[in-house]
């Protein structure tokens, strides 16, 4: 029986994953390929898996919720992944959370039950032009996290380096310096909206030959059979947490209220560079007309969304204080009611 690949999408948040994951999904069949997903959010709603199935409503789809892969949840992904391995798939796409280090991910996957039925493809880590180089200052108090978002580009078979439409070219020269620092092995590509030409990706997939010989310059040393076998269950991890101050907060909202974009940004901007990620399927105005609300690297966008279910808003970030979050969350609802 042959081993199903997995292809692991690292990167932080609000780097473009999903967006690169749900163009992967869509470009699959143009290479015969039948891909399941394993999808992982910090939050406890699913706000991504919802992005998916409108996009892709027959797509294998695993969903971890409410807590990171590679710490709480890394005794379920096997589980996870025997469920989509159940389905017959082509190929694994596994999305991690963006504090995730995708070290705990292979480790997870050398379980001797999967290590038979399934071998790493490729990591492809996604990092923001417009914020990568803030991160070590940002994250300075969290040597865990800083860790974490050094291995995701140390450990990548793939790079690409996303929103460059977002820095100069003076800027762009000086991150591409930076990355390479980490990372000279690798692959690295310039991108807008996570576009480049997946066949890069998917094409030793349906090829005879060695997917190394086709991609002399990634990465090989996380491949499976070169790492140790996982840890059983009751031994600790070696490595590392991936991040230690790090907080989310799932806010729900009257699904009958008039909510308006003003309230949110007001709201979003309040709390500055502590606030790194906000997203959430909202109903504004009196007609309640549903959108899809994302919050990254200080931008909002809002998009028309079908969403039907009770609206909520998930938060991210730094030493969050959840108390003073909700407090002032209903007391904005509050004051624009009367």
């Amino acid at each position: 029986m042959s081993k199903v690949p997995v292809i692991v999408l690292s990167g932080f948040l609000g780097s473009g994953k999903t967006t690169l994951l749900l163009r992967m999904l869509q470009e699959a069949s143009a290479f015969n390929l039948t891909p399941a997903v394993l999808m992982n959010e910090l939050g406890k709603q699913d706000v991504d898996g919802h992005l998916l199935q409108q996009a892709s409503p027959d797509v294998n789809l695993a969903k971890l919720l409410d807590g990171c892969i590679c710490c709480s949840k890394k005794s379920e992904i096997s589980d996870s992944v025997k469920q989509l391995l159940a389905r017959k798939p082509d190929v694994i796409l596994i999305e991690l959370t963006g504090v995730a280090n995708p070290e705990e991910i292979v480790d997870a996957l050398t379980e001797p039950l999967l290590l038979s039925r399934v071998k790493l493809h490729k990591v492809i880590t996604v990092l923001d032009a417009e914020n990568v180089l803030d991160y070590n200052s940002i994250f300075a108090s969290d040597r865990e996290l800083v860790h974490t978002l050094r291995r995701q580009i140390e450990v990548a078979d793939l790079l690409l380096l996303n929103k460059i439409d977002l820095v100069s070219d003076k800027q762009l020269t000086s991150i591409q310096k930076a990355i390479r620092k980490s990372n000279e092995r690798s692959l690295l590509l310039p991108t807008t909206h996570s576009q480049f030409d997946l066949e890069l990706v998917f094409s030793s997939l349906v090829s005879q030959e060695p997917a190394a010989s086709q991609a002399p310059a990634f990465n090989r040393r996380l491949q499976f059979q070169a790492r140790k076998p996982a840890q059983p269950p009751h031994e600790p991890s070696s490595h590392p947490a991936s991040f230690s101050r790090i907080h989310t907060i799932t806010l729900p909202i009257d699904e009958h209220f008039p909510l308006t974009q003003r309230i949110v940004d007001r709201y979003l901007a309040k709390w500055g560079a502590a606030l790194l990620r906000a997203k959430g399927y909202l109903h504004l105005g009196p007609e309640r007309e549903s959108v899809l609300m994302q919050y990254a690297g200080k931008r909002v966008n809002w998009q028309p969304a079908s969403f039907e279910s009770a609206p909520y808003l998930v938060l991210i970030g730094l030493d969050l204080d959840i108390e003073a979050l909700q407090a002032d969350w209903h007391q904005r609802l509050t004051a624009s009611r009367d």
